[in-house]
This record gives C-alpha cells, sequence and structure tokens, in this order.
C-alpha cells in the first residue's frame, strides 16, 4: 500500500514539474544573419506614409518624427537661445514669431530638454525661457532636465530611461551630446552614441535634435562624434553670430534632405529672449556681410518698425540719449554708411517721429520717441 501510494505520489510531482516547465518561455536565440536580411527587405509594393513632421520654417519641414538632427555652433553664439525657439514653438504645438511652426501628433506632444553642461541656475533659465516665448507659467508637456553633476555613463542612462518611460513622447533635445560619451574623437563612442540615437528615435518614432560645438577652424561639428551625427541627421543646422553685428546669429541649414529653409536671424531683446528680425533686418546683415566698404543704403529702403526696431535694439540699447554726432556715428556703424548719409538718417528718424531732440547744456542730445 505505502508502495503504490510512494509511486502516485511521485507521478503527480512528475506531471506537476512538467507543466511548470511547460510554461517557462524558451529562452531567446539571436536571429541569424538570413532572418535579419528578410526582416530587413524594403517592401516596394507597401504604400508608406512619410513620417509626421514635428517643426516647421515657412513652408519648409525641418524635422520628422522617427529621425535625429544636429545642430552646431562656434561657443557663444547662442545655440541655447535658438533651441528655445525650436522648443517653444514644439511644445506649445503653435507658430512662434511668424515663420517657425511646431506641428506633433496629439498622441506625441510630450517634450524632453537635457542640459548637461550648464549649473541650475542657467538651465532653469534656459528651459523658462521656452514659458516665456509662449508666455505660460507652466506646460505640462514640457520637461526640463540638468545633468551636469553626473558622469558620462550616468547622464545616457539617465537619458535613456526617460526616452522609454515617458508616456506620449515625441521630441527630444540634448543641449551637450558631446558630455554622455568621454572622447569626442573615439570612434567606437562615436558610433556607440549615433546607434543608440537612431535605435529610440526609430523604435519610440520621436525626433531628437542634438546640439553640440563646431570647430574653430571650420563649420564641422567637433570630433568623430560630430562627424558621425552629422552624417546620420535628416537635418544639419548651424547658429552663429554675425561676423560684423554680433548683436545678431543667424541659424541656416548646413544639410537638409528636404527642402532647404530660409535662414532665420535673431536678436535678444531686453527681456532676454530671442526675436526674429524682418526680413529688412536681414537685408541689412546681409549687406554687410557681402560689403567690402560704405553701402549706399537710403533710410526709404527699410520699413518704419525695421527702424523702431534697430535703434531700440541696437543704436540706443544701452543709452537712453545721444549727443548729435554719437547719434550719426552708431548710425554709420549700424547701416554701415558714410558720415553724411548717416545724417539723411537722423533727418529722416526726426521726420518719421522715431525720434526727437532737445537742449542739454551747449548740446543737443537725441532720444526716443
Amino acid at each position: 500500500m505505502n508502495a503504490e501510494i510512494n509511486t502516485n505520489a511521485i507521478i503527480s510531482e512528475v506531471e506537476r514539474l512538467a507543466a511548470q516547465f511547460e510554461e517557462m518561455p524558451l529562452p531567446e536565440t539571436e536571429p541569424t544573419i538570413s532572418e535579419l536580411l528578410a526582416s530587413a527587405e524594403i517592401d516596394l509594393t507597401a504604400e508608406l506614409q512619410k513620417p509626421p513632421i514635428c517643426l516647421m520654417v515657412d513652408d519648409a519641414p525641418l524635422f520628422y518624427l522617427g529621425d535625429i538632427s544636429t545642430t552646431i555652433g562656434k561657443a557663444k553664439g547662442r545655440k541655447t537661445f535658438a533651441t528655445g525657439l525650436f522648443l517653444a514653438a514644439i511644445a506649445g504645438n503653435t507658430t512662434v514669431q511668424a515663420r517657425i511652426t511646431g506641428t506633433l501628433p496629439a498622441d506625441k506632444g510630450t517634450v524632453l530638454y537635457f542640459d548637461t553642461e550648464q549649473g541650475s541656475y542657467h538651465a532653469q533659465k534656459a528651459a523658462k525661457r521656452v514659458l516665456r516665448l509662449l508666455q505660460v507659467d507652466t506646460l505640462p508637456n514640457f520637461k526640463a532636465y540638468q545633468l551636469r553633476e553626473f558622469n558620462p555613463e550616468q547622464r545616457l542612462q539617465i537619458i535613456e530611461h526617460a526616452v522609454y518611460n515617458t508616456p506620449n513622447l515625441g521630441f527630444v533635445c540634448i543641449d551637450g551630446i558631446r558630455d554622455v560619451i568621454t572622447s569626442i574623437n573615439d570612434e567606437e563612442q562615436a558610433t556607440m552614441i549615433t546607434s543608440k540615437l537612431l535605435k529610440w528615435s526609430g523604435e519610440l518614432n520621436i525626433h531628437i535634435n542634438c546640439i553640440l560645438h563646431m570647430n574653430k577652424g571650420d563649420n564641422n561639428a567637433r570630433g568623430h562624434v560630430g562627424t558621425e551625427l552629422m552624417n546620420k541627421s535628416l537635418s544639419v543646422l548651424g547658429v552663429n553670430k554675425h561676423e560684423k553685428q554680433t548683436d545678431y546669429s543667424t541659424i541656416e541649414a548646413i544639410a537638409c534632405r528636404d527642402k532647404e529653409p530660409n535662414p532665420l536671424s535673431f536678436g535678444i531683446n531686453s527681456d532676454g529672449l530671442p526675436y526674429l528680425l524682418e526680413p529688412e533686418q536681414m537685408e541689412i546683415l546681409q549687406k554687410l556681410s557681402t560689403s567690402k566698404g560704405r553701402t549706399t543704403n537710403k533710410p526709404t529702403d527699410y520699413q518704419i518698425e525695421t527702424h523702431r526696431d534697430n535703434l531700440k535694439f541696437h543704436i540706443f540699447k544701452n543709452e537712453s540719449e545721444r549727443t548729435y554726432t554719437e547719434l550719426y556715428n552708431a548710425i554709420g556703424n549700424f547701416y554701415n554708411v558714410g558720415t553724411n548719409a548717416a545724417k539723411t538718417f537722423v533727418t529722416y528718424f526726426k521726420d518719421e517721429q522715431l525720434l526727437s531732440s532737445k537742449k542739454s547744456g551747449k548740446n543737443t542730445v537725441y532720444y526716443l520717441v
């Protein structure tokens, strides 16, 4: 009897273990090269839809979901200010200053911004600039992180965790991509980080914009990581201060797979916010860029509002009053015209009631109306 009981108990235990074994998942095996090749084959009969656009400049699509882009520029060229304009448009899903439009789908509305270079105060200031451009106090779908205190490996792990664990993610900006690796000239690390960015953007159908410095001697991104990113990016943008008028910076396409957008030039207003220049103001910068000597600008070449901005944000930027000599010299330097032409600008500005004057001792001083 005992033998029979023991046998039945053993049979029951064997059956239980067998059932448990059947429920255990089989270990994953690496796909063969043939399987990888088959999965990579392009179906030429399928009607694939163009990926959603997440940012446009005028009528030119600049960023698409499922891809990466790179923004480069010389040190202190205002790359972060330019990024603020883009982030405001994308996170606000709106048009900023008439030319930059964010178009994230409704289910991809979350935007992440990672700052690897700045301390807490300046990182927060850069992130809050996005809110100020949109004139809002809060923006629940926009999250900013400051990573300077971590080492490169930790920064990469934090970003990867956020990317894979943020609901409704559509756009990621990494301001200081070189800080997630230890050497910008290490080919293996450059390939590793670029591969990760391509994997994240493709798997999650998001766009990732990376910011890094430009070489001092040319317009290429620094190091092997810069070369890799420029080669793999859908769009590469350059941001640099204007050579002759350093109060302004220009954003222009270095390489785009689609239609290249027209350049964007911007200044920084008295509130510390970037503002895009009007076409007439950009014409002034263009003339200054190409001219070897004085130009023959006339005050009537530009709109009144353009002159108003130029007077406020440049000629009287740090001055409430100017003497006549100071005024026509400042106008001559800004508009790149000679003394006689600059004096005609003064007369024109007074006639158009942009400027007024008063006596101050023996001098006549001019001030903004």
